[in-house]
């Protein structure tokens, strides 16, 4: 009697352990699929923030490529004066008037979701690990591309400031305090303006060059999360 006792008490309480380690287990399961779900939700939010930030990013880049694109032009048309077919005037016009050669354009990083994400330590939600890759790299180059812009910006401003003790050319007033149409360069002036020129030409090109790496990168990173974001 006792031992049939003892032997039916195991087998409830073995019972009731496994009916405990089942309810355990199902309660883990699910508090894991809502983790999940969470996590997923959560990717889908970065992921979409990212892509407005990208596509605000491209907006920029082709509005600087059309900025340095348009100064690329007025360029070789002030060094079209060494050719004679422009004026003394035109010329001071381009270099310091009101579309002069010195304005430039800053550029911007759209970058504020990708930073916040970074911050967080979000990137663990992107489960798309060639994407996570892709991101860094894009932001890497994003970063390169902004402080090569800028920095050129420092020397455009250099080179067309009349307050400047560099070798920008320089004009002269007459009597009546217009600009002295007479005057006319010496032959180190003119290589100066020369060197200037072409050195405005080049900073063009090469604002150009890296604004349309970064602009493909950017439709690739765009096409690419587009197919992480679920429809």
């Amino acid at each position: 009697m006792s031992k049939n006792k003892t032997t039916k008490y195991f087998k409830y309480a073995i019972g009731e352990i496994i009916l405990v380690v089942i309810g355990i287990l199902i309660a883990l399961q699910l508090n894991a699929w809502k983790s999940d779900v969470n996590q997923r939700r959560l990717e889908q939010l970065h992921l979409k923030n990212i892509k407005e930030d990208l596509q605000f990013q491209l907006e920029i880049i082709e509005q600087q490529m059309e900025h340095d694109s348009i100064y690329s032009q007025r360029t070789e048309t002030a060094f079209s004066y060494f050719r004679g077919d422009i004026t003394f005037t035109q010329l001071e016009e381009l270099l310091y008037g009101a579309n002069n050669l010195g304005y430039r354009k800053t550029f911007v990083e759209s970058e504020a979701s990708f930073n916040e994400l970074l911050s967080t330590g979000g990137m663990s939600l992107i489960k798309d690990h060639n994407l996570r890759k892709l991101m860094m790299h894009y932001y890497q180059q994003l970063k390169y591309t902004s402080k090569v812009i800028n920095a050129n910006n420092g020397l455009i401003d250099q080179m067309f400031n009349l307050h400047s003790t560099n070798s920008s050319p320089m004009f002269s007033l007459d009597k009546n305090g217009q600009l002295d149409t007479t005057k006319t360069f010496t032959g180190q002036e003119l290589y100066r303006l020369k060197q200037t020129l072409l050195e405005r030409s080049d900073l063009c090109e090469i604002a150009l060059k890296h604004c349309e790496k970064q602009r493909i990168a950017t439709i690739a990173l765009i096409s690419e999360v587009n197919k992480n974001i679920k429809p």
